[in-house]
């Protein structure tokens, strides 16, 4: 079957989604050459005579809108090829997955969330200022690229369809997921810019609990609970979020537009203070003790309980011994430094049978420390490496002098070697690559400064030093007690934040 053509221009290629108010495809545009993505929507919208109009209005109005977070608006039309006129939405083609799909693996860490959500305030914030509101955010809506930007998407499809409903039942309309409805648009009142903060902040509940602040058995139970109801506090869901997150998303729930922020950028102001609040997670590496071991973590509360009732978590116990296998890319990296010293400890590189019993004794203690700390692993393993092949350098005063642009060459090698030793002491997360680094510059550098006594001997040096320092910073680090979680309880003190104005991959 042959892919259809819209408007004798969008080859639909592929069908990426599918709901309720029409189908998202990748499609080809034969006039500029591009890949695209065509939104087409139902038949029953089309029905309606002033759909069409109202929804190409509100379209061109969002193709003005001109921001990294905003999947930007082509082209709107309709096609009638089939007998029907089908009215369609022309979209940049987004590599990524909606956040809808993200949530499917469970709640998000608070830092990436609270980025997540600053990023679709500054999308909104660019939007608000041009006079237009979503009025539809929600998971699905939001694309998480690669790279971990947002791209928001659907603008102006919730106007058109919110002001044609308006007109054909004369009392107003709900549109949008009930999960994420502000009390106005439940209503059928007014809406504007703080009905998308509202649903931010349900967006940023649900990134962060993993599940919306209102559920029911119907819609109509959850619309319900969106005008009456408060919702449970994320902290009692998840007790490790600080009190200042909790007031940012009371304040943005609030059922009166007026108690709410005032705009994007003042919500985006106090969710960035509030995440600053929220002590970091620790990150697994590939052979770091696994961060959950010996930690106590409170089940989720399923049902709101009173304040008192919450106990605030105790400190984790650190136990520094504790491994886990989690392969990365900082881990190979250290595991071939083991393989390469071993291979050097079998041959010839450096006379004298003490270099190679050296090298053997770093193959083996990174083979050992490689199950407690890649970054350890590297500072131990690649010595004898970059030793070997400093050896074979033609950069030695012996071989070329006091010539000045060698030494300025060595001199900046040196320089370098130093920040790549500050700089794999204090990243605990990646610094085996900059201590790989460091090991060739510096041992380059010295070959050429230093004669062939004082040059063996200051490696060894480095090379009992440089590890015992990186292994004293890994047991510290390891054994550094966590930040204590402050208690919910009635009488703990909750900041009132507020700022001043200020899976399938899926293309929308």
């Amino acid at each position: 079957m042959e892919n259809r053509i819209l408007g004798q221009r969008y080859e639909l290629v592929e069908q990426l989604g599918h709901g309720g108010m029409g189908t998202v495809y990748r499609a080809h545009d034969h006039r500029l050459r591009r890949t695209v993505a065509v939104k087409t929507l139902s038949a029953e919208l089309a029905l309606q005579p002033e759909f069409l109009s109202r929804f190409q209005r509100e379209a061109h109005a969002a193709a003005a809108l001109n921001h990294p977070g905003v999947a930007t608006v082509h082209d709107v039309g309709e096609d009638a090829s089939g007998g029907v006129a089908e009215p369609y939405l022309v979209m940049e083609y987004v590599e990524g997955t909606t956040l809808s799909h993200v949530l499917k693996g469970g709640a998000l860490p608070p830092a990436q969330a609270a980025d997540v959500v600053g990023q679709v305030l500054e999308a909104l914030e660019h939007s608000h200022r041009h006079a237009i509101v979503h009025r539809d955010i929600k998971p699905a809506n939001v694309m998480l690229a690669g790279t971990g930007r947002i791209k928001v998407v659907d603008f102006g499809i919730a106007k058109a369809l919110s002001e044609v409903a308006t007109r054909l039942t004369g009392t107003g309309v709900a549109v949008g997921t009930p999960a994420y409805l502000a009390p106005e648009q439940i209503k059928g009142g007014d809406t504007d810019h703080r009905t998308d903060l509202y649903a931010v902040g349900c967006l940023l509940y649900e990134l962060l609990t993993g599940r919306p602040p209102y559920t029911g058995d119907s819609p109509f139970s959850v619309m319900h609970q969106h005008l009456t109801a408060d919702p449970v506090p994320p902290s009692r869901l998840r007790p490790e979020l600080p009190p200042a997150v909790d007031a940012v998303i009371v304040r943005a729930l609030h059922k009166d537009r007026a108690d709410r922020f005032a705009d994007a950028a003042a919500m985006r102001t106090a969710l960035s203070a509030a995440a600053r609040a929220t002590p970091p997670a620790p990150v697994p590496t590939p052979t770091a003790r696994d961060p959950r071991a010996g930690a106590v973590v409170p089940a989720a509360v399923a049902s709101p309980a009173p304040p008192d009732e919450v106990p605030a978590p105790r400190p984790a116990r650190r136990r520094p011994g504790r491994v886990v296998f989690r392969p990365t890319a900082e881990g190979a990296v250290a595991l071939l430094g083991c393989l390469l010293s071993l291979v050097i400890s079998r041959s010839d590189v450096m006379e004298g049978s003490a270099f190679s019993r050296v090298a053997l004794l770093a193959a083996v203690s990174g083979g050992v420390l490689l199950l407690w700390s890649a970054r350890l692993a590297c500072a131990v393993a690649w010595g004898p490496v970059a030793e070997a092949v400093a050896v074979f350098s033609e950069l030695a005063r012996s071989y070329i002098g006091w010539d000045t642009k060698y030494v300025i060459l060595a001199l900046m090698l040196g320089v370098a070697a130093a920040l790549c030793l500050a700089a794999g002491y204090r990243d605990e997360r990646a610094g085996g690559f900059a201590l790989v680094a460091f090991w060739f510059t510096a041992l380059t550098a010295l070959w050429f400064f230093l004669d062939d006594v004082r040059k063996v001997g200051v490696f060894y040096v480095l090379l009992l030093g440089v590890p015992l320092a990186i292994g004293a910073q890994v047991l510290k680090s390891r054994t550094r007690p966590p930040s204590p979680v402050p208690s919910a309880g009635p009488h703990a003190a909750v900041p009132h934040v507020e700022a001043a104005p200020a899976g399938r991959r899926r293309a929308r």
